[in-house]
């Protein structure tokens, strides 16, 4: 079980599940999501490329001129490609790491849209941006430093310590 972010209901495409924001940027993002209870609808066309991982559970997808769905199991990688879409089905306890790539602003329509439009869920929306643009500004910063010559691209490995020594065993004898 993921506890490390707050979780945040999703709502988009019809697809209702609840996620954890563990990456965003520009160009990509990352974020753990799922359901328990199952859910299904559109992927969306999008300007980026989607893969989703099967953590747990199954998921089943399938294009408009497919009449067996693809299903795929814990390990496997479904991969969207930008411009196409698919119908999507997360089954009972189907828990996902989906990474997208590309025009990452150009989700945000989409991925708000059910939220603000159809379940009325501003707090999480609220969320969701309050995330999003916190990573998006930390990443553009980093870049804009690295850009500008005011931090090297090259990791600071000087700032790491050495591991402590381990403290001495305590020995308790009885008289």
């Amino acid at each position: 079980m993921h506890t490390g972010q707050e979780w945040i209901w999703s709502n988009a495409g019809g697809i209702m599940c609840s996620m954890s924001v563990l990456h965003t940027s520009l160009t990509e993002y990352l974020v753990f999501c799922g359901t328990a209870v199952g859910s299904e609808g559109h992927s969306g066309r999008h300007r980026a490329d989607l893969y989703d991982v099967v953590i747990h559970g199954d998921l089943q997808t399938f294009k408009p001129d497919q009449f067996q769905p693809a299903t795929l199991q814990p390990g496997e990688m479904s991969y969207l490609p930008k411009g196409t879409t698919n119908g999507s089905h997360l089954g009972k306890e189907c828990w996902l790491l989906e990474y997208g790539r590309g025009n990452i602003l150009s989700l945000f329509p989409f991925a708000l849209g059910d939220s603000i439009f159809s379940t009325q869920d501003l707090t999480d929306v609220r969320k969701t941006m309050s995330y999003s643009t916190r990573m998006m500004w930390s990443e553009a910063k980093l870049a804009l430093q690295r850009r500008f010559g005011r931090q090297s691209a090259e990791p600071r490995l000087d700032l790491i310590g050495e591991p402590a020594a381990p403290a001495p065993a305590v020995v308790r004898t009885q008289n």
